[in-house]
């Protein structure tokens, strides 16, 4: 690749590479550069996310961080710079003859690097390490950001809430404060009680929003940050929240109120280096894996592998 791979993501029989490498016409400085591998001809190059074909041959100025796929043939692509782009397929044509992924919509707002993405219906959430989160209409032309959920005011006065134009059709409601420090991470979770956006970040809280109104229905905090956090699930399956702490320390909480834990977002299981191996220094990265396993990448440069047994006091 020519530098870091910062995100990857396989979905529709693609595998799309985001990272940092070097583009033919700026050999002397890093850009920002997505490619897809079709993964029914992984020997064929791979396909190239450009700004515009040949005059701008790479996606992002600098390293792209985030990647998510929606509905198959749309990517979203978030970057260091702070910018998230839209791509959309389109068929080989006679402009396009080879065809591929189209830039559609160019999203600026947040003034730092981009750490999450998640989708809810027609609404884009993004998150940054600039503090706020952002929301987007992707229905609207030039998918307008409609709203910015924003570090806690000092004075602990409401923030605004989503425009009249959001997917409520209604009168639209309080969001509730931000965050006070960079946000790291979103996860998109929908359970029976609706749809749902929880976000983390370094001021050691993870907190619940609704993704219909935008409104912050939960906030718990972790005495320090919250690097990462991911989906998993119990011995029988039901949605358990994994955090990755600055520490190296873990925790798995539960996501929807059971008949032996009425409140959601309840501790389940603390690993720490009193109780199990764990990473000596910051979770880095969260990924679930099969048969109720789950790795763990830290700054200690080690990948650990755990499995979670029995239904965890669900």
């Amino acid at each position: 690749m020519g530098g870091a791979v910062e995100s990857l993501v396989v979905a529709s029989n693609f595998l799309f590479c985001g990272f940092e490498g070097i583009s033919k016409s700026l050999p002397e400085v890093t850009v920002g550069m997505v490619h897809a591998w079709n993964l029914a001809s992984p020997n064929e190059p791979p396909l190239e996310f450009h700004m515009q074909q040949n005059l701008i041959p790479y996606a992002h100025p600098t390293a792209v961080k985030k990647l998510l796929v929606v509905e198959g043939n749309t990517i979203l692509s978030g970057s260091k710079d702070g910018s998230i782009k839209l791509w959309s397929f389109e068929a080989a044509s006679a402009a396009n003859p080879k065809g591929g992924f189209v830039l559609t919509q160019n999203l600026l707002g947040h003034a730092r690097e981009i750490t999450g993405l998640a989708v809810v219906d027609t609404m884009l959430w993004s998150c940054s390490t600039d503090g706020s989160i952002r929301i987007w209409d992707m229905k609207q032309p030039g998918a307008p950001c409609q709203h910015c959920i924003t570090m806690a005011p000092e004075n602990n006065s409401p923030q605004q809430p989503i425009p009249p134009s959001s997917p409520t059709g209604g009168q639209p409601t309080n969001n509730g404060p931000g965050h006070t420090n960079a946000v790291t991470g979103l996860v998109n979770f929908k359970s029976a009680a609706g749809n749902f956006v929880l976000s983390c970040s370094l001021d050691g809280t993870v907190k619940a929003w609704n993704g219909v109104t935008g409104q912050c229905v939960a906030s718990e905090d972790h005495g320090e940050g919250v690097v990462t956090m991911t989906m998993i699930g119990d011995g029988n399956g039901k949605p358990c929240l994994l955090l990755g702490l600055e520490s190296g320390t873990m925790f798995i909480r539960n996501l929807e109120p059971t008949a032996k834990i009425q409140d959601a977002f309840s501790p389940l299981i603390q690993l720490s280096y009193f109780s199990a191996i764990v990473h000596d220094g910051a979770v880095r990265s969260l990924c679930k894996g099969p048969a109720g396993t789950f790795y763990t990448a830290g700054d200690d440069g080690k990948v650990l592998v755990y499995q979670v047994t029995g239904d965890l006091g669900l």
